[in-house]
Formats: C-alpha cells, structure tokens, sequence
C-alpha cells in the first residue's frame, strides 16, 4: 500500500498516525476533514490480498456495525470503495480494552457492575438486531476514562443470513472464551455469545479465566468438560447476585443459559433502555481522597482541641488551611490529564516509516501521570529504531496466518515480513485443522524464521491392534481406517472426546470412549469377544 502515504486520503481522511501498515492493509489515526473529528480509519487493498476472504469479512464488519447503532456498540462512520482500495472508518475512543483495565487498575465492585450492564446492553442491542458477535473477549471491549464501554471488532459476526451456522472442526474465535457449541462447530444462537459475556465477566470478577490453559488444546477441553459446580467456588467474593448470573451465564446445555442479555439485567433490576450513568474515575478517587484527608483533619482537630489550643494561642484556620493543601493537590493532579490524553495532536510524520513497520494498535492515548507520558516518549524512541524481519512457513500450505489479530495472508509466502522488535502472539489457521497458536520474538535487526507443523501441533494421533486382525474402525460416527492398519499408519483426530467403534462381522463391536489431545499418540490395542 506504498501509494497511501498521502495526507489527504479518499479526499476526506487526513491522516494523523500510521498505526499499522502492510502491502495489503493499513490502519490510521485519522480527521475526517468534514465531520471535524478524530476516527480510526482501515484501508484494504483489494488487487493484492493473498485470500479474497479476507475482502468478505472487511465488507462484512463495515455493513453489520453501519445498521447497529447503540452507546456501547462502537460506531461505524463511513465505509466503501475508492479504485481498488476499500475503506472503513470508526469513531476513535479515547481510551483502552478491557484486557489493558484488567492489568493495569483495580476496580470496585461499582465499577465493575457498571462495565457488566454496558456490556450487557450492547450484547442485547446486537441480538436483538440479529447479529452475533462470535469473538466477545476483554481485547474487543474498549473503555474510556468514564467507564464508558463500547463492544468492537465485529470482523467475525454471524447475521441471520448467515444462519448462524459455522464449519464443522472450524475454531473461529479466541478458545479460551469460546462456548461449548462454539467448539463443536454447532449451530450458534445468541446464547453462544451470553457464555462469552460470562467468561469475560468472571474474569473481571474473579481476575482470572476459568478455562485458559497451557494451550490451545487444554483451554478447549477444559470448555467441553469443566465441572459447572466447581466453577463457582473459584469465583471469588462476590456477592451472591453475581455469582449466580455467572453460574448460569456458564451452563454447558445452551438451554439451561439465560435466553437474553435483558434477562439478566432484568435480574440485576436494570431496565434495558434505563440510561447509563457517567461513573467518572478521576471524581470517583477524588471523593476518595477528600474524604481520606477530611477523616484525618477531624481526628487531628479534635488532638488539637484537647491537648494544644490551651497551650497555642494561634487562630485555628491555619490548620483548618494546612489540612486542605493535599485535596489541592489532587484536584491539580486530575486536571493534568486531559493535556495527557490530547498528545496524539503533537504526532510527527517522521516517526513512523510505513513502508518498512508494522506496530499493534494502539488502543490507550490517555496517559494518567507524567511518568507514564515519559515511558511512552522512551517506548516511541525505541520502537521506531528496533525493526526485524519475520518469515513465516507451515505444513501444511494454505494456512492463513495472523499477527496480534491482523491477517497476513495464507503460506506459502516468498519473503519476509518487516516487524517491529517484541513479542507476538502468531495465530494459524487451516480449514482442516484446530487453530494453533504460537508465541515469538523479533529481535531488532535479525530476520525470525518460524515453521509450523499445524498437523503434528493440532491433532491426536491413534493406531490400532486388533485380535483377530480385521476391523472396520470408526471415529466419532465415521468411518476412518481398517485393520490390521501399517505399523507407520496413524488416525488423524481433533483434540477432545473421541468415540471408538470397531466393527467385525463374526464378532460384538468393541465400543469405547476416551479423550486425546493435542500431539498425542495412543496405540490402542483391543480383543474381539465371540457372540
């Protein structure tokens, strides 16, 4: 996408920041020179992508979020095509995900209510317009300074044209917030998403997720056979009212889940149209503060009144005064932070080289304090000198291949990618197999190579021996091999339950059940009894 690099874009985008950039696509900061606003602005290139899918799902995000609008649903502004280039813009939320609030700040159980019923509201806005959203995790719910939150990324959503179906063996989503149907490849119903929403509250309850694992493998079994009783006894402390949304928020059986987002509001006794109330961080620590400093002063008053005004003879408004210099001091400190949050206004044009790096979006531009304005200076420095190169393969080709989320096209690819230093999270993805992922590390100056046997990563392997020797061998309902198999000769198997059957007609079918995961390999020998 050399050719964008202009400052006026499509005649109404002035480009602020190059956010993310490749051949095929790129993501801006952007003033919508006619609306007079900040927004966030994605570009594809539709002559150049190495998968025409990847046009689909553009198209697709830009037409569900144009008909959803709602507060807590990020909005669409414009979208459409300029020659070969199709164009999306966003309004810019001057804040940050969910996942970067969960790290970094500890709420109150206030504020965590608040962000669940925006959620919450969101979810039931999207339903009942019939979309679901399919990818609901902390990284696609953007909070402002407020707490206001907006639901994004809707680039995997499901309409009802769709019919809400999805491949089988297919993992769309992020596993560890994926339902139990979700992992099947079963039909997806509104539901689906609610188990989602559970995950993701639970987490901002508990502080943990009740399903991730050490892998890919181990989080989708976990979904499909988690003890729902135990669950909650690592809910931590919450109140019996959220424990319970939670609990049934998680049931496995589609049927035993709320059937609505306004079902559990309603049990929250939150009307689903009933306005949001603002929550202000900056008011909230404040009062805090105050109330603090006023505690101290009525304790130090009343000291002073008991031991030192029969001995002083100083008028008491000099204390009364000195007590008051600390809630200054924080109403100075919270004013500092709009100046913070507008320093994306200062950007140069030449600190990024778009043609050569890619950075992940930068979702929070609201800085707090000085020192975290500091790092950020310090981290720019960094980054825009430490660039690597990434070169990517796999076994087997045609899988697509994603970097922090952003799609790379599918392998075999002829050269390297250019790529800032630092860690990333590598997503693979074939139509045959469950999604692997992989964590990396550029070094600046150094070309990364990274091969993947998605095979061997992805699937359990299971041999047969069987007395007498001939069997027909079913996995799952389906029949996969006969014995007596080669001693080099393996079943392929997606992780999770597997069902056996071996069939021969002189004898009782051998019939069990038992798990494999990711990389294993059984070999499984069996007897058959006679009638």
């Amino acid at each position: 996408m050399s050719s964008l690099t202009s400052e006026i874009l499509f005649e109404k985008f002035q480009i602020i920041e190059v956010m993310k950039k490749d051949e095929h696509a790129a993501v801006f900061l952007a003033n919508h020179i006619y609306l007079n606003k900040k927004i966030i602005l994605k570009v594809l290139n539709t002559q150049k992508l190495p998968d025409p899918s990847m046009v689909e799902r553009f198209k697709r995000e830009g037409k569900i979020l144009a008909k959803l609008d709602h507060p807590n649903i990020i909005k669409v502004l414009d979208f459409g095509l300029s020659k070969e280039y199709f164009y999306i813009s966003f309004e810019y939320i001057e804040g940050e995900s969910l996942r970067n609030v969960l790290k970094t700040k500890a709420l109150t159980e206030e504020q965590k209510e608040h962000i669940m019923i925006q959620l919450l509201k969101g979810l039931d806005y999207a339903h009942k317009n019939q979309v679901i959203h399919r990818d609901i995790k902390p990284e696609n719910i953007f909070i402002d300074k407020n707490l206001n939150v907006k639901l994004g990324d809707f680039g995997l959503a499901l309409s009802a044209e769709d019919n809400f179906v999805t491949n089988p063996y297919s993992i769309v989503g992020t596993p560890s917030y994926m339902s139990p149907e979700q992992v099947r490849g079963a039909k997806l119903t509104p539901q689906s998403d609610i188990f989602s929403a559970g995950v993701v509250l639970f987490e901002l309850f508990a502080g943990k997720n009740p399903f991730l694992r050490d892998n890919v493998s181990l989080t989708l079994n976990e979904i499909m056979a988690y003890n729902e009783d135990e669950l909650m006894k690592n809910a931590g402390d919450q109140s019996q009212l959220i424990q319970d949304i939670l609990s049934r928020m998680l049931k496995k059986t589609v049927g035993e889940r709320y059937e609505s987002a306004e079902e559990i509001l309603d049990e929250m006794n939150v009307h689903v149209d009933q306005p949001t109330i603002v929550i202000n961080n900056a008011d909230i620590e404040g009062k805090k503060s105050m109330l603090a400093w006023i505690f101290i002063a009525v304790i130090f008053v009343g000291i002073a009144a008991i031991f030192i005004l029969p001995v002083l003879n100083q008028p008491k408004i000099d204390n009364a005064a000195s007590q008051q210099e600390p809630q200054n001091n924080s109403v100075k400190n919270d004013s500092a932070k709009p100046e913070a949050a507008d320093q994306t206004k200062n950007v140069q044009k030449d600190q990024v080289d778009p043609e050569k790096i890619k950075e992940p979006l930068i979702e929070n531009k609201t800085k707090d304090t000085e020192q975290n304005k500091t790092v950020e200076d310090a981290s720019k420095q960094i980054t825009t000198q430490g660039v690597g190169d990434l070169f990517v393969n796999t076994y087997p080709p045609n899988t697509e291949v994603s970097i922090n989320g952003d799609s790379y096209g599918r392998t075999p690819f002829d050269r390297s990618f250019p790529i800032r230093s630092g860690e990333y999270q590598v997503k693979f993805t074939h139509p045959n197999y469950p999604t692997f992922y992989k964590q990396i590390n550029v070094e600046a100056d150094k070309v990364t190579k990274v091969f993947v046997n998605v095979e061997a990563e992805t699937m359990g392997f299971i041999h047969c021996f069987v007395s007498p020797p001939y069997a027909e061998i079913f996995i799952n309902g389906n029949k996969r091999a006969e014995a007596p198999m080669k001693t080099t000769d393996f079943i392929k198997v997606v992780p999770g339950p597997v069902r056996l059957v071996l069939k021969n007609p002189r004898f009782r079918d051998i019939d069990t059940t038992f798990s494999i995961r990711a990389k294993d390999t059984l070999k499984l020998k069996f007897g058959f009894k006679g009638e």
